[in-house]
């Protein structure tokens, strides 16, 4: 299996909000693979003082008062310090030279037609967006934030694909140090230019796949034949009309893959791109229920709430 960070997202629950006051996207939990789980709530929240005479829960139960710079130094510290000791005791990591290993892109061949390469485009920019939200909470400003926190999420993704070419089952792969890299660009880019909100999302959707159902698939993230990843385009967004239909509409152009290795016993793997036409979720649950369900479904899409048509890439 390709390593690849993935993310989940999860509603907060009990966080402080964004300085500005405003709930939007930025409100999101995101819980990578790998076992790698980092929670926007637990990092900026007080741990209770187990030993008044214990200095190092003294240091703890003060997290809260620790100058900003020093909590981005030890969340950093703390992701790559797990990263390299789970590597050497679960992902291989050590246990060859320093190998390159070309996996493609999209092709037929490949192991994955791509989706995995899809895959780590999402995981980094969902990562970039937790470390967006998480720093705005320290105090930085939204530029501030967005800056640090793309810096972060890359050099966190690029040092487990360095660390992979140490790995005799994966090896360094240009091709996921460049769909990271493209992650998180695009998540600076909506962060650090907040009108592209209302003009485009990319999520992924999933539902599981029969191969997963029946339990012979146990990682939801590499369940690729149960994913889709694709940019909702958002109508109003360009044309600012301010209209209530345009708003609760999306164009969606998507792409997807089927029966390829590890997804099901099918000798006849497929890809596929699709173009629909689907709701806006977000929007409507703000008008229906005054909710925006802290943008969680503006990175996640909601099965069966729209209609595509797909063509079979030959």
């Amino acid at each position: 299996m390709i390593k690849r960070l993935c993310c989940l997202f999860l509603m907060i629950t009990g966080c402080s909000p964004a300085p500005n006051g405003n709930h939007s996207d930025d409100n999101i939990h995101i819980s990578p693979d790998h076992d790698i789980i980092i929670c926007a709530e637990c990092l900026d929240t007080t741990v209770p003082r187990a030993d008044q005479d214990s200095t190092f829960f003294d240091s703890l139960s003060s997290f809260n008062e620790w100058p900003r710079e020093k909590k981005v130094l030890a969340l950093n510290l703390v992701v790559i310090g797990t990263i390299a000791v789970v590597g050497v005791t679960a992902w291989d990591y050590g246990s060859s030279s320093f190998t390159f290993h070309n996996e493609g892109w999209f092709g037929q061949d490949t192991k994955y037609g791509g989706a995995d390469k899809l895959g780590h485009a999402f995981s980094s920019y969902a990562l970039t967006s937790l470390y967006n939200f998480i720093f705005k909470n320290w105090g930085y400003s939204d530029e501030e934030a967005i800056k640090i926190g793309a810096l972060s999420s890359w050099s966190q993704m690029t040092l487990m694909e360095f660390l992979d070419g140490f790995s005799a089952e994966h090896g360094f792969s240009w091709e996921d140090e460049v769909m990271d890299t493209i992650g998180v660009g695009m998540a600076y880019l909506r962060h650090r230019y907040p009108e592209l909100k209302n003009i485009v999302d990319f999520r992924m959707e999933w539902i599981p796949s029969s191969t997963f159902r029946h339990g012979n698939q146990s990682d939801l993230f590499t369940d690729y034949s149960g994913q889709k990843y694709l940019l909702a385009l958002k109508p109003d967004g360009f044309l600012h009309t301010n209209n209530s239909l345009l708003k609760a509409v999306e164009i969606h152009f998507g792409y997807y893959t089927r029966d390829y290795e590890g997804d099901s016993d099918s000798n006849h793997p497929r890809r596929y791109t699709y173009i629909g036409v689907g709701l806006n979720v977000t929007y409507l649950l703000e008008q229906l229920a005054g909710t925006r369900a802290r943008g969680v479904f503006d990175y996640i899409q909601v099965p069966y709430t729209y209609i595509s048509s797909s063509s079979d890439i030959h």
